[in-house]
């Protein structure tokens, strides 16, 4: 910024320009753009460094975001209930004690357990994190210490296109469980009404 400003304050950009142009092998390149209109030029500079190189845009919100926003600002549940967070089963696996924990439960005459999970990692991580899903889900479902729990699932796809292997992880989950994407419009509307609730702009 301040070679650029000197060099406008002097006079002598258009020589300096045309003089780095002719140097080869550089790491960057320079193009005429052309002229600069007004008679500001650190206005023109700084505004050039916030195009560049000023703010990232937000980062994009992770389904943790995504998913507390969801049951936590956009369900509205009778006085006494509410959604839990972390919460964890005590269960036998082959004679040993194991505990199966869940991202969040909900209670109201039937007790729904919903977790979520992404499935933009590479394959093998979300094969990993898929068959855990599955696991717990199963052993809860057989005999476990609740009666004839419900799930549900928030998944994420990113913002890359679905592939098959994706496709295969939401046909498995979707047999155990109600499924739905994080990112999608109409999800609010399905989980309330897989948890027989409200949203809050209905109320």
């Amino acid at each position: 910024m301040e070679y650029i400003e000197y060099h406008l304050q002097a006079g002598t950009l258009s020589e300096e320009v045309e003089a780095v142009s002719a140097r080869s092998a550089q790491s960057y390149r320079i193009e005429r753009r052309g002229a600069l209109l007004g008679s500001d030029p650190q206005g023109a500079v700084n505004e050039l460094f916030r195009e560049l190189v000023g703010d990232p845009d937000p980062s994009p919100q992770t389904i943790d975001d995504l998913a507390n926003q969801l049951l936590f600002k956009r369900l509205r549940f009778p006085a006494g209930h509410r959604i839990e967070k972390d919460v964890n089963y005590r269960v036998n696996l082959h004679g040993e004690p194991r505990n199966l924990s869940f991202d969040y439960r909900y209670q109201n005459g039937r007790t729904t357990l919903l977790d979520k999970i992404t499935l933009s990692a590479p394959d093998k991580l979300a094969s990993q994190r898929v068959n855990d899903l599955l696991f717990r889900i199963e052993h809860l479902q057989q005999g476990g210490p609740i009666r004839n729990p419900s799930f549900v699932t928030l998944y994420d796809v990113g913002k890359g296109e679905r592939s098959s292997a994706i496709e295969g992880h939401l046909r498995a989950i979707e047999k155990l469980s109600f499924t739905f994407n994080v990112r999608h419009e109409d999800t609010p509307f399905e989980v309330a009404g897989a948890l027989g609730v409200p949203l809050l702009q209905d109320a």
